[in-house]
């Protein structure tokens, strides 16, 4: 097809420019992180993390699913369609956080009794609507895959945070310097995607038009509602079981991944337009896929592998007596494994959504939702108050099992066999050597299978696609 080898090229280079930024951003991360979290202690920590969790979540409904609706858009599409987009977006989440706010009074009063987070959820949870009127910009800068202006806009909204965060933390603020940095972060990337994107929203209000979007946006977003309810869970279950120690613990280490999976997620982020583009050639689109999880696997694995060998050793001593930092990489070494089997079968769901074939998706996260609940609770509630954390980890690690395999069985109904080849045994083999410095290091011996022929093919034929690409 035309477009392939322009499209090729552009994903290319624009996992390069988000991979260029997230290393950045692990920089900036790993120094801001030290300095905030060694100065607010776990419990502050916990306390945040839990609600920017539930914030999360909210912001994912507040959206609509509408970004993924014009990311696909047609590139002659009319600006109305964002104008569109945004009137609707900011009606629905002043009303969804109206009624949250609401939620959080009777959620504090009989479930979630932890001091301070009631006054903590609302100063954070009144930020949804500037977080889902950003949306038609930002998606107006990612269907036109301006990923250099994205980079630029994320580091930009980093460095405000921490410009913020650092001093209050320094004064003693404890959470509410925790509160200020996402505020500061919230406002720059609101204020920088509007001007970046150089969109100014116009009224415009179609009724026909704007069910057509929701008809759309709700079918594609209802399965990530759904799998997103786990972000809910560490202030619905961790916090009122374990303690917002626990809690602290479990979000610095997935803290922690999320910086480390920078280029895992930079791909991520720009498969979602190639497979819309292929969606109609089964074949392009299972390598495409294949290939995908495979430089997931590569990038996430080697950079967690790295970190963690470091950090057991240098860690302890620059974030102080009041973490136990053992504690944290051990819960990171769990969280990485299942995302390392995640760089597979997250693609499989995106591969889906491509092939509009978003129910299978939506029914995989109604199976991951009840028994991921269940065996979180069930960890927490028996485990040690020590060992909270890494019991949460390990229940979450579980509960994806069985949403894994049903999506399997989704793309081999919907678009044909998965091409799996070696990237589950990779995926395995970093996940075991992750664990090397709780077992003297004989887990590094799971390393062995990168020698293996069809490893060496592998690597062959991920190195020649990225040739072509930067060829073509």
């Amino acid at each position: 097809m035309s477009h392939e080898p322009s499209l090729r090229r552009r994903a290319v280079e624009g996992s390069v420019y988000l991979s260029a930024r997230r290393l950045l951003g692990m920089a900036l991360s790993l120094a801001g992180m030290l300095l905030i979290t060694r100065m607010v202690g776990p419990e502050n920590y916990g306390l945040f993390s839990a609600v920017t969790g539930l914030y999360t979540y909210l912001s994912w409904l507040s959206q609509l699913g509408v970004r993924t609706y014009l990311v696909r858009s047609p590139q002659d599409a009319p600006i109305t369609l964002f104008h569109q987009a945004f009137w609707l977006l900011l009606f629905w989440s002043v009303a969804l956080t109206a009624v949250a706010l609401l939620g959080l009074v009777a959620a504090g009063a009989i479930w979630i009794r932890t001091a301070g987070f009631v006054p903590v959820a609302f100063t954070v949870c009144v930020g949804l609507p500037l977080a889902a009127a950003a949306v038609v910009p930002q998606a107006w800068l990612e269907r036109g895959l301006n990923y250099k202006r994205i980079a630029a806009l994320d580091v930009s909204a980093q460095l405000g945070s921490y410009a913020v965060g650092i001093p209050l933390a320094q004064l003693g603020y404890g959470v509410w310097a925790l509160v200020a940095a996402f505020w500061a972060s919230l406002l720059m990337s609101v204020g920088g995607a509007f001007w970046l994107a150089h969109y100014r929203p116009r009224w415009y209000w179609d009724p026909t038009e704007r069910r057509t979007m929701l008809r759309y946006s709700l079918a594609q977003a209802t399965a990530d509602w759904l799998y997103l309810t786990k972000n809910l869970a560490p202030a619905l279950i961790l916090l009122p079981l374990g303690g917002k120690e626990a809690a602290g613990y479990f979000a610095l280490a997935n803290r922690l991944l999320e910086m480390l999976n920078f280029a895992q997620v930079s791909i991520r982020r720009v498969v979602l337009p190639v497979f819309a583009r292929v969606q109609s050639e089964p074949e392009k689109l299972l390598r495409a896929l294949y290939l995908s999880s495979l430089g997931q696997i590569l990038a996430l694995g080697m950079t967690c592998l790295g970190f963690v060998l470091l950090a057991w050793y240098l860690l302890p001593p620059l974030f102080g007596a009041q973490w136990d930092i053992p504690t944290a990489i051990v819960a990171l070494a769990i969280l990485a494994s299942e995302q390392l089997l995640t760089a597979i079968f997250g693609t499989q769901a995106q591969a889906l959504f491509a092939v509009r074939q978003p129910q299978v998706v939506a029914r995989a996260a109604a199976i991951f939702v009840p028994h991921f609940y269940l065996a979180t609770a069930l960890a927490v509630w028996f485990a040690p108050p020590h060992a909270a954390a890494i019991a949460y980890a390990l229940a979450y690690y579980w509960a994806h099992l069985p949403n894994n395999i049903f999506l399997h069985y989704g793309v081999k109904r919907f678009i044909g066999a998965p091409r799996y080849g070696v990237s589950i045994l990779w995926a395995v083999a970093f996940g075991i050597a992750l664990f090397a410095p709780i077992a003297d290091y004989l887990p590094l011996l799971a390393l062995g299978v990168f020698a293996l022929p069809a490893s060496r093919r592998a690597f062959h034929e991920l190195l020649a696609e990225l040739r072509t690409a930067r060829k073509s």
